[in-house]
């Protein structure tokens, strides 16, 4: 996926923005317009959440993926990282992060290790105006991703949002669907891994 140039491309290793994690959603969206200027209608937060194979750093990374429910209006069935949209209660981003990666997997943060390259996205719908015509709402977004540890736990999937659950090692990514966007994003965790 190519980052607009609006947006700083990171090199691998970045280490974590803390001010920007101490933003609000509303902060972010002034000082980070989007390419066309306007602000961001939705500011997301993602955690790549990493896990060395048998607990020791010389093994095999793996990244924990959830598989959207059936139901979900966009990309059903498809794996992506827990991630989920910033709140106006979040006081900030990384309060967001924390309580997505809880609210989606059960699992603490334990430390933010590094920050990704964003996702710049836009989702449409279809619905009913005031005449009774169809109209089609389009939403800017942006995704911010991080590299995340968690505290070890079960696993504990929201039925609403997600029907399983995987840790994945790079090798494991072929067969599993996931969006392009989303690959490029899991790819650059797991280069990040790879030179720590």
């Amino acid at each position: 996926m190519a980052i607009p140039k609006h947006i700083k491309s990171l090199p691998v290793g970045t280490p974590v923005n803390l001010q920007l994690l101490s933003s609000s959603a509303g902060e972010f969206r002034k000082a980070h317009p989007s390419a066309s200027g306007r602000p961001y209608d939705k500011v997301v937060v993602g955690a790549a959440a990493l896990q060395h194979a048998s607990g020791s750093p010389s093994q095999t990374p793996r990244i924990l993926l959830l598989k959207r429910a059936p139901r979900e209006p966009y990309y059903p069935n498809v794996f992506e990282l827990p991630s989920g949209k910033v709140d106006p209660d979040d006081p900030t981003l990384k309060h967001a992060l924390f309580r997505e990666v809880k609210e989606e997997t059960g699992l603490d943060v334990a430390e933010i290790l590094a920050e990704l390259e964003p996702m710049i996205y836009s989702t449409e719908k279809s619905t009913t105006g005031a005449a009774g015509e169809e109209v089609l709402v389009s939403k800017s977004a942006i995704q911010l991703n991080y590299v995340v540890s968690v505290s070890p736990g079960t696993i504990k999937l929201s039925a609403d949002e997600h029907s399983e659950s995987c840790w994945a090692s790079e090798a494991d990514l072929a067969g599993l669907d996931i969006t392009d966007a989303m690959r490029t994003v899991i790819r650059e965790a797991f280069q990040w891994a790879s030179s720590q």
